[in-house]
C-alpha cells in the first residue's frame, strides 16, 4: 500500500514538474514570439539558429567593411579626379607660356596662377578622410605623404596599402602608395617637382637661352603624369565597382540570413495560444488530481 501511494505521488508530481516546465517555456515564446528561446526548445533549430547567426554576424562586419571602403576610395578617386582636371589646365598654361611675344612681367603673371595650382595640387596628394588619415602615404596615414623639404618635393609614404576584408577572402585598397600616382621610377614625387619647375622656369628674367627646351621637359612631365593620374583612377574604380557589386551582394546575404533564422525561430502564434491554454488547463486538473490523491494515501496517517 505504501509503495502504491509513493508511486501516485512520484507521478502526480512528475506530471505537474512538466506542466510546469511546460508552461513556462510556452510562456517565453508568447513574451518574445519566437519558437526557440534556449537550445532545449529545439536542439536541431538552435544549433542552425547559431551557425547561422555567426555567418550573419561575420556578413554584417564585412557590409560595414565595405561600406567605409565606398567611402575611402570615393575620397581618393575625388582627389585623383580633381588632379587631372587640375592637371590639364596647367598644360594649357605649358602652351601659353611657348608663346614668344609674352613679356617677362605677362610671364610672372602666370608664375602666380602656376604657383596656387601647385598648392592645389599638394592638397590632393595630401588628402585626408573624414578622421584625418592621410589616403596617398601608403600605410603611414598619420604622414604628411608629400612635402617641400627647401630644395624640392619629397614623398614621405611608403610603398604599401592599407587592405579592408570584404569577404572570407577577398581584401581591397583603401590607400594609396602616392609615389605611383605623383611620381616615377626616378622621383616619387615627379608631379610636384615638374610644376615647380615650370614656376621657377616662369620667374626667370631675361628668359635663359633653354627656355623652350626646358618648357618641353616640363610639358613633356606633365603628359607621363596626366596618363599616371589617368591610370591610377582606372585601378581605383575597378576597385570601387568590385566593392559595389560586392556590398550589393553582402547586404542581400544580410536579407537571406535573417530569413532563415525568421523561418526557424517563427512561432505559430495561434497553436502556441492553445498549447498554452490547454497546458494551464491540464496543470489545474493535475494538481487537483494530485490533491485528491495525497489526501487518499497512507501519507496523510502517516503523518
Amino acid at each position: 500500500m505504501q509503495i502504491s501511494s509513493y508511486s501516485k505521488y512520484a507521478t502526480g508530481t512528475f506530471d505537474i514538474d512538466n506542466l510546469q516546465q511546460s508552461i513556462q517555456s510556452l510562456q517565453e515564446q508568447l513574451d518574445t514570439q519566437q519558437r526557440v528561446n534556449k537550445p532545449s526548445d529545439d536542439p536541431v533549430a538552435a544549433t542552425q539558429i547559431l551557425q547561422i547567426s555567426q555567418s550573419s554576424g561575420r556578413n554584417t562586419q564585412f557590409v560595414s567593411n565595405s561600406q567605409n571602403v565606398k567611402s575611402q576610395l570615393g575620397l581618393v578617386d575625388t582627389a585623383l579626379g580633381n588632379t587631372a582636371n587640375l592637371l590639364a589646365s596647367m598644360k594649357s598654361l605649358v602652351v601659353q607660356a611657348g608663346n614668344g611675344t609674352l613679356s617677362a612681367p605677362q610671364l610672372q603673371m602666370m608664375q602666380q596662377q602656376v604657383n596656387q595650382d601647385l598648392n592645389e595640387l599638394l592638397n590632393y596628394g595630401n588628402a585626408t578622410d573624414g578622421r584625418g588619415d592621410y589616403l596617398m602615404g601608403g600605410n603611414k596615414i598619420n604622414n604628411v605623404p608629400f612635402s617641400f623639404n627647401g630644395t624640392q618635393y619629397v614623398y614621405n609614404g611608403d610603398s604599401g596599402q592599407r587592405q579592408v576584408q570584404i569577404t572570407d577572402t577577398r581584401s581591397l585598397p583603401v590607400s594609396l602608395d602616392g609615389s605611383q600616382a605623383f611620381g616615377n621610377a626616378a622621383d616619387p614625387a615627379a608631379l610636384l617637382n615638374a610644376v615647380q619647375t615650370f614656376s621657377t622656369l616662369l620667374g626667370q628674367n631675361p628668359k635663359p637661352a633653354t627656355y623652350q627646351t626646358q618648357l618641353n621637359a616640363v610639358m613633356s612631365s606633365l603628359d607621363n603624369a596626366q596618363q599616371q593620374i589617368l591610370t591610377t583612377q582606372a585601378s581605383v574604380g575597378a576597385a570601387e565597382q568590385e566593392n559595389n557589386n560586392t556590398l550589393s551582394s553582402n547586404q542581400g546575404l544580410s536579407v537571406q540570413y535573417q530569413d532563415a533564422i525568421g523561418n526557424l525561430q517563427s512561432l505559430d502564434l495561434p497553436k502556441a495560444i492553445s498549447d498554452f491554454t490547454m497546458a494551464q488547463t491540464s496543470l489545474q486538473y493535475s494538481q487537483l488530481t494530485y490533491t485528491k490523491v495525497t489526501q487518499l494515501s497512507l501519507f496523510n496517517y502517516i503523518q
